[in-house]
């Protein structure tokens, strides 16, 4: 399975699709998994059909399934900063960037630290600073001694993605790593993302239980310029595979509206 050396880690990923030149259309993919998952774990449903017609890479961020860890650390701009080389290392750039989560984070930090690399930005479940609400629910909802009593399934899927590389009791180091990180960023106002100057697209299921309530999708669609919001009704956290067809429509007919020009200039 291949890795890439980047830095001090050396991120695993997999390709799927066609290797044509990324400045010709169709353009990459690279789809970017959230907090505790990997990149086959999150995007398995949909890597098929994105692939038949596009190139698509898909890997695991540092920390997580077979990439390494070395500093134990977990920062959205250190990740972005390891898929930005990814993609110029693979000749994959510019790329459209899909991340979902944790994921759609560091798509956004992509598209405002990286901007080199990223053919459009789609965003999904992600959010642009840290509201009230987050401060609130996150830290027992990520408390490992809850999990292990609470939630033993979500603590078995984490051994089983990434106990083979980082032992079968990192999964308490991710979720203290990551929950340090989601309270403290991302930070962006308005006026930062104002400054995003590639086509983006937000998406947020209207009953997202982590993003809906604070209006996170509609604050980041609201302040990049000509920025699409799609908000499925009914629909939760997982957009790509709770309405998985619509999904696929929706982010393809983007894509192909970015590479025919009628994005941002």
């Amino acid at each position: 399975m291949p890795k890439l050396s980047i830095g001090e880690t050396a991120l695993f990923y997999e390709e799927f699709g066609p290797k044509q030149p990324a400045r010709r259309a169709p353009r990459p993919v690279l789809l970017i998994h959230g907090s505790t998952s990997t990149g086959r774990n999150d995007w398995d449903g949909v890597i098929d059909d994105l692939a038949e017609r596009r190139r698509v890479i898909v890997p695991d961020c540092r920390g997580h399934g077979r990439s390494p860890n070395p500093r134990a650390g977990y920062a959205f701009r250190e990740m972005a900063a390891d898929l930005a080389e990814l993609t110029r290392r693979l000749d994959a750039a510019p790329a459209h960037i899909v991340g979902h989560s944790n994921g759609g984070n560091v798509a956004l930090v992509m598209a405002l630290e990286e901007a080199g690399v990223v053919a459009s930005a789609t965003i999904q479940a992600g959010n642009a600073y840290v509201s009230p609400d987050l401060l609130d629910r996150e830290p027992p909802l990520f408390d490992p001694d809850r999990v292990d009593r609470e939630s033993p399934a979500w603590r078995d899927e984490m051994i089983r993605l990434h106990g083979v590389t980082h032992g079968p009791d990192y999964w308490r180091t991710l979720l203290r790593i990551t929950l340090a990180e989601i309270l403290a960023a991302p930070n962006y106002a308005p006026d930062d993302l104002a400054r995003v100057r590639t086509p983006t697209l937000v998406i947020e299921g209207e009953r997202d239980p982590v993003n809906a309530p604070a209006g996170h999708g509609a604050f980041i669609a609201r302040h990049i310029p000509n920025a699409q919001l799609w908000r499925p009704e009914g629909v939760g956290h997982n957009v790509h595979l709770e309405v998985r067809e619509a999904w696929l429509a929706q982010v393809q007919k983007f894509w192909e509206a970015c590479e025919r020009g009628e994005g941002i200039s």
